[in-house]
């Protein structure tokens, strides 16, 4: 009897607690539509004050349960402006007309390892490129070269202007000497790898590094067109949270996504061309000058030349060619409420400006996102590239007779060099080799497979309306196989009785692995004070295996490694493992007040150390003052967010730099080893960056004017560096951790939109930045044990005080160019520029016409012009002076980078649901005193202080395209 009253009881417990909870919660539905009364969907709607909510369907509607003491909803949709809206048990049906947001306030960007933040919350400049700003006016070579003139605090540097690219970032300044100086790369949570890999071509060519083959970095196997947004952490205070591989910054790549509803296909066909930015021009001889300037003898050679007509023109016979490019794009997306897909194909093929050069990129992607349930969902990236590139050769060598920069500075025009009838190619009489036959039979190859796996995996363990926990697990695999090859003839001019014909093959694997496990909890209270927590490790694992072939003396006609009288065969292996843990703790204030501490430890294999964690925190915090409620919220200011940021990061040495390798030798039949020229250091730590940044961001006028200023101090502390030994203690050079650096600089951008209306909308925007560099600190400090280290030329930066160089100098910014004076070393140039600006401009009239233009302006940035140099010595060009200064030009310039014209031809088909026409360029015209082919230029690739040295570089061109996209 008890037990029946005891369960009936329960019953009639549960029952009333039943009806309570449901009459404790009513229902709120409608629709939400854009102001031309399109439905959007996808849009959040969040019940204010807690996690639940819901989004819109196909059509726009929405139905939402709230709790009975519930006051508000919130609705918020990418590129429109969030709204808030009082609701009440009595509330009926809701017609929500959302607004465009024109300053991306409420843009979501990601920061983090697991987390993400509203952009008019930021308490860092953190620069964002949206997918329509990195190829919307014009196809784009690589990523990185798409990114000229777009942001604050960026400076690419090319370092050859070979189809495929060879770019050089830089962010806030130089950040390493003999570590990383390129940021860290995330594409879809994937560490991709970014490494130059030399093809070999010096030993052919006499070059004296691999740095200085011109190589292309592997950034450039990304198909631009796949990316939805860039993220660029530029500082130490931004990127703080990813540890030992940030200190000189990161970029965060998010690929395009599929979404729920109609299935959409597009497909667009660029054809283009490349042609030679600026030639040089060859010098205009008459008989007298031949013989004033070669002899009697040579005056005879050039009257005869002048009587065949054969005077030729040799820069334009190499660098003369309108390369055909080619870039074909397809691209699925759709889905449903469980399921969504991106699927993409590219082709692009690009003929360089030199005959038989150029670019071939096979990229797919396959992106898929699918929800188990409520609480689970999983992402999978894959890409897969394939891509072929023949750069030829260029660059320093040292009478290799094969870089075009040096043979045509010695070739004189009046001497024919083509073959003849049997196909014969005459020697060079003035030159170490013939560039026609340099173009026509030799070969510098790259190859590239690549794969591209990012796996992202989110479980909500806990949710209720005032908080949430979530596990964030992230992994990635990139791997490529690199294979290159170098082939010089034995007939070669230069090679005859020496190497008697080169050939060259690499084959290298690149194999990195990363994981993460984060755990993020969302709280949030009654007063809208929300507190995001969390917590995780990270694994990094880095394998390389670098295998090199060379074989010489080769036997007349064949081009096969086994054919060859000396052959030699080197490997290089590393290994690279790092484990790091976080923790972050944000508190954001009613959108009022959004502060953020964090800190990650992380250790090394690179360091001397391995299992010695380091420590990078941060801080930030920002003031929303329109937010409050005293500021006027009619006022001509709608935004006002004053900020302050601080934080660590970190950068090892590159592997082997910790050990003294040994190099093995044959001794009387015997084999072993030697002591290689490098000498290790087994007691390295991480350089650190240490950055405190001021900022303020603010809107006016309905934010049809926004700007955001920043200024920073950074300091790299026990900067890795290397340091050249004298020959009696048995090595070249050294590597050192006692260096301090300190970078400052300013950041300012201006956007605005003075015009929106329904058939005319123009926007602008305008970057401006500048960064200055002092060495602050080199050596052991007075009074402390250790040697004073007196200033010095770092080994590979230059080409000696005797033709300008880097020079370490306390005191002296670090990107200085230096020669010998009366008195010494003195600076005669800086290759920093004294600022840059970015003027991006976009035009809409009518819904149909597009036009849009990008300037960019270069002020300063001195650069060693040794082309020059050259050309003046071969006399191919007119002398321009007789001491070194004369070498040192200004590399300031004003560029159109960007320029395009579309249209958007309106049709009335079931099949076809739209067309695009359009004509476009890239470099299209350069204002600029330098002499040579182009300011933008660099020897010595994206390693260390690279930028503004100029031998013979691959001359940069301009592309012209017409488009034609279709959306079905």
């Amino acid at each position: 009897m008890y037990t029946s009253l005891g369960k009936a009881g329960l019953l009639l417990v549960f029952t009333l607690l039943t009806h309570a909870t449901m009459l404790a919660q009513f229902t709120v539905s409608g629709n939400v539509s854009d102001s031309d009364g399109f439905s959007l969907t996808g849009v959040s709607v969040l019940v204010v004050g807690t996690t639940s909510g819901t989004v819109t369907d196909i059509d726009g509607n929405f139905s939402v349960q709230l709790p009975a003491n519930s006051e508000q909803l919130r609705f918020s949709y990418t590129g429109f402006a969030p709204q808030t809206v009082n609701v009440s048990p009595s509330t009926s049906e809701l017609s929500i007309i959302m607004k465009e947001d024109i300053a991306n306030l409420e843009q979501i960007v990601v920061t983090g390892l697991a987390s993400s933040i509203k952009r008019s919350n930021l308490a860092n400049a953190v620069s964002t490129v949206s997918a329509e700003e990195l190829t919307g006016v014009t196809s784009q070579q690589t990523v990185d070269g798409a990114l000229y003139g777009k942001m604050t605090g960026v400076n690419i540097t090319q370092s050859s202007g070979a189809p495929g690219g060879g770019y050089a970032i830089r962010l806030r300044g130089v950040s390493s000497l003999s570590g990383n100086n390129q940021p860290l790369i995330i594409l879809d949570g994937v560490y991709i790898s970014n490494v130059e890999i030399p093809s070999g071509s010096r030993n052919a060519s006499g070059a004296n590094a691999g740095n200085e083959e011109g190589a292309s970095n592997r950034l450039a196997d990304i198909n631009p067109d796949d990316i939805e947004s860039m993220e660029v952490l530029k500082g130490a205070s931004a990127a703080a949270i990813y540890g030992t591989r940030a200190n000189a910054g990161v970029i965060i790549i998010t690929t395009k996504q599929g979404t729920s509803g109609r299935t959409d296909i597009s497909f667009n066909q660029d054809f283009g061309f490349n042609t030679i930015i600026k030639k040089v021009g060859r010098r205009s001889y008459t008989a007298d000058q031949v013989e004033e300037a070669f002899g009697a003898d040579e005056r005879a050679i050039f009257e005869a030349a002048e009587a065949r007509g054969e005077i030729f023109d040799y820069e334009d016979e190499i660098y003369g060619e309108q390369g055909f490019i080619s870039d074909s794009r397809l691209r699925i997306s759709g889905g449903n409420e469980k399921t969504s897909f991106f699927l993409s194909g590219s082709y692009r093929d690009e003929d360089g400006i030199v005959k038989g050069t150029g670019y071939e990129r096979l990229s797919t992607r396959l992106n898929v996102t699918h929800k188990f349930s409520q609480r689970l969902k999983i992402q999978s990236n894959t890409s897969y590239i394939r891509s072929n590139s023949n750069r030829s050769f260029f660059g320093n060598e040292n009478d290799g007779g094969l870089s075009y920069g040096y043979t045509l500075a010695f070739t004189r025009d009046w001497y024919n060099l083509f073959p003849d009838e049997n196909g014969n190619y005459p020697d060079n009489p003035t030159a170490a080799g013939n560039p026609i036959q340099t173009r026509d039979q030799t070969r510098n190859t790259e190859n590239i497979d690549r794969v591209l796996q990012g796996v992202n995996l989110q479980y909500n363990v806990l949710q209720k309306d005032n908080q949430n926990l979530k596990v964030v697990l992230n992994g990635g695999v990139d791997f490529f196989l690199n294979q290159t090859e170098v082939y010089v003839p034995e007939t070669f001019q230069s090679q005859r009785g020496l190497q008697n014909g080169f050939l060259g093959v690499g084959k290298n694997n690149v194999f990195n692995v990363n994981y993460s496990a984060i755990a993020v909890h969302s709280y949030y209270t009654p007063s809208d004070v929300s507190f995001t927590t969390q917590a995780g490790i990270t694994y990094l694992n880095f394998e390389n295996d670098f295998v090199y072939n060379q074989t010489t003396q080769l036997i007349p006609g064949q081009q096969n490694l086994t054919q060859g009288g000396a052959q030699s065969i080197t490997q290089t292996l590393s290994s690279t493992e790092e484990f790091g843990f976080l923790a972050q703790e944000e508190v954001n204030i009613q959108d009022k007040i959004i502060g953020t501490v964090g800190v990650r430890f992380d250790k090394s294999s690179l360091n001397g150390d391995p299992n010695k964690y380091y420590a990078f925190p941060r801080a930030s915090l920002a003031l929303n003052l329109t937010e409050f409620d005293f500021w006027d919220q009619s006022s001509f200011v709608n935004q006002f967010k004053p900020r302050i940021a601080y934080g660590q990061t970190g950068n090892s040495a590159t592997f082997g730099r910790l050990f003294t390798s040994l190099t093995p030798v044959g001794i009387g039949g015997q084999s072993g080893f030697s002591v290689s020229g490098a000498q290790g250091n087994s007691e390295l730590e991480p350089e650190t960056s240490t950055e405190l940044e001021f900022g303020v961001d603010v809107g006016l006028a309905q934010n049809k004017v926004n700007l955001s200023a920043t200024y920073y101090i950074r300091d790299v502390k026990n900067l890795l560096y290397d340091r050249s030994l004298p020959t009696s203690s048995g090595f070249g050079n050294e590597i050192r951790n006692d260096l301090d650096l300190r970078n400052t600089g300013f950041e300012f951008q201006l956007g605005l939109n003075p015009v929106r209306t329904a058939n005319l909308d123009y926007s602008t925007t305008l970057n401006f930045w500048f960064n200055n560099s002092e060495i602050t600190r080199l050596g052991i400090p007075d009074g402390e044990s250790g040697d004073d280290i007196p200033s010095f030329v770092p080994p590979g930066a230059g080409f000696g005080l005797g033709l300008g160089t880097f020079y370490i100098d306390e005191g002296s910014p670090i990107t200085g160019l230096w020669s010998n004076g009366e008195n010494g070393p003195e600076q005669i140039g800086n290759t920093e520029p004294d600022f840059q600006f970015g003027w991006g401009n976009n035009l809409s009239i009518g819904k149909n016409l597009t036009v849009s233009a990008l300037f960019h302006w270069r002020q300063g940035s001195d650069i060693l012009n040794l082309t020059r140099l050259l050309t003046d010595i071969g006399g191919t060009t007119p002398r321009s002076s007789d001491d070194l200064e004369g070498f040192i030009e200004d590399g300031s310039y004003f560029r159109l980078r960007e320029a395009s014209v579309y249209y958007d031809i309106p049709l009335q088909s079931d099949f076809i649901r739209g067309l695009k026409v359009g004509v476009s360029g890239r470099n299209i015209f350069t204002l600029t005193d330098y002499s040579s082919y182009d300011p933008e230029v660099s020897v010595n690739g994206g390693s260390g202080l690279s930028s503004n040295l100029e031998v013979g570089p691959f001359p940069s061109s301009k592309q012209f395209y017409f488009h034609l996209g279709f959306n079905f």
